[in-house]
């Protein structure tokens, strides 16, 4: 008789962090799309990141207790997740631009589904028939949302879909850098996300009106903290358990889009092809909790 082994999960903590860093990115979210009028997304992106960039260093190298926050033993991983973070974020933002939110938010939740495909090839697990049927029955519903006329354009579906796939890829990684202090992995992004765009900002920066500049500083702060809150919810709880929990973003959403941006939108597209993604996304899991049940000893 073997006896299991507790293990360090946090699961409704990991819960409680993911539903505060879903919050936190709609609020950026529609601060991003706010700005996305007056101003290049890959000018909002960087000085998203700057300016949480600017006390976060100084709280890590002016304070020699926590120079280690600056030191990491994966260093590989951090800094893939730390490109990847910084191309993302560009991109989620010029969907937002395109898009009504809760269609770029449909479109962001594929990256659930798409989380055990690249933990597949990534943490080499196994991905089985049940689960590659239940990406492609979830893609069905974002073959609903595109099908709209007016509300979609095509550029920012496509947009919407490598966004996904970068999200999928952030969070697979945050799983893998568990070991690491979310503090480690956020000041790593930070740096990430302000050079990738930094790199236009010649050409692409233009003054701030200060009627503009809390807006700003909304998108820097509620982005950094969704950042950290993300990294928490993945080190306390299994991607399977919290990435479902994402979902709450939309309801958020549909709220901006109707009171807020006034558009009309197509609530059956929306539901539909939210429920197709949900169903899927709850058949993997239901098919994780049949397989550890198979695989996991008795007590």
């Amino acid at each position: 008789m073997s006896i299991l082994k507790p293990h360090n999960d946090k699961i409704f903590l990991g819960i409680a962090c993911c539903l505060m860093a879903h919050f936190l990115f709609f609020i950026m979210g529609w601060s991003a799309k706010y700005l996305s009028a007056t101003h290049h997304v890959a000018e909002i992106a960087f000085y998203r990141n700057l300016i949480v960039l600017i006390p976060l260093l100084a709280f890590i190298m002016l304070i020699p207790k926590n120079r280690h926050y600056a030191k990491t033993t994966q260093p590989k991983w951090v800094a893939f997740r730390a490109t990847v973070g910084g191309i993302s974020l560009v991109v989620t933002y010029a969907t937002l631009s395109m898009l009504p939110m809760s269609y770029a938010t449909v479109l962001f939740f594929t990256s659930t589904l798409l989380t055990p495909v690249f933990a597949h090839f990534f943490l080499k697990e196994h991905v089985g028939p049940h689960r590659w049927a239940a990406v492609i029955f979830g893609m069905l519903g974002v073959y609903i949302i595109a099908q709209p006329s007016g509300a979609v354009n095509i550029l920012g579906m496509g947009l919407g879909l490598l966004a996904a796939l970068l999200h999928a890829s952030m969070f697979v990684t945050l799983r893998n850098l568990k070991s690491q202090s979310p503090l480690t992995v956020t000041f790593y992004f930070m740096i990430g996300g302000t050079l990738i765009p930094g790199l236009a900002m010649p050409w692409l920066a233009s003054p701030i009106p200060l009627h503009e500049a809390w807006v700003f500083l909304v998108v820097a702060l509620s982005g950094g903290s969704a950042q950290l809150c993300l990294a928490n919810a993945y080190k306390y709880a299994p991607a399977s358990v919290v990435t479902p929990f994402a979902y709450s973003a939309l309801f958020w959403s549909l709220l901006a889009d109707y009171f807020y941006w006034h558009y009309e939108l197509d609530l059956y597209a929306v539901i539909g092809g939210t429920a197709l993604i949900m169903s899927a996304q709850c058949y993997i899991l239901y098919r994780e909790y049949i397989n550890k049940k198979k695989t996991t000893p008795a007590t």
